[in-house]
């Protein structure tokens, strides 16, 4: 395909959409990365409790991110309660095998729902939570696209 081809079927995009996809593509990249560049941590509970993790050189399977993408989503939906019961049933312990990949989990849920907030901050919070939530259902379509060849 050529340069005009590829121009000629690029469909227009609306900036949303377009900034969207950008912060997908950023969450993707940290998630490729592990570990993810951590700014500044919360408080010292925070960085006495990940910092070790982190630092260990574990990655988090698939399991863990998948999950840990639901939990983020529906926490940026405010469905309280399902991410409550979710989590009361022991939710994350039945998916997740070892304690590492349940903190892994633990600590991506949380990672994730504060770049999202960061970034509606920073474009002034001009997306709906719903719009906010579909950037993480892109991130997982980045990370695990099927491709049939």
């Amino acid at each position: 395909m050529n340069r005009w081809e590829r121009l000629y079927e690029t469909k227009p995009q609306r900036a949303g959409e377009f900034l969207l996809d950008r912060l997908a593509e950023a969450l993707e990249k940290d998630i490729r990365d592990f570990p993810p560049a951590v700014e500044a941590w919360e408080d010292e509970a925070s960085r006495a409790r990940w910092g070790p993790l982190l630092t260990s050189g574990r990655k988090p399977g698939e399991t863990a991110v998948r999950t840990a993408i639901w939990l983020a989503a529906a926490d940026l939906r405010r469905e309280i309660e399902a991410v409550d019961r979710f989590v009361r049933d022991g939710g994350i312990d039945a998916r997740l095998g070892s304690p590492e990949d349940r903190e892994l989990c633990r600590f991506l849920w949380r990672f994730l729902t504060d770049k999202v907030l960061a970034f509606a901050e920073a474009c002034q919070t001009r997306f709906t939570r719903a719009e906010l939530a579909g950037a993480l259902a892109r991130l997982e379509r980045r990370l695990y696209r099927v491709t049939l060849e």
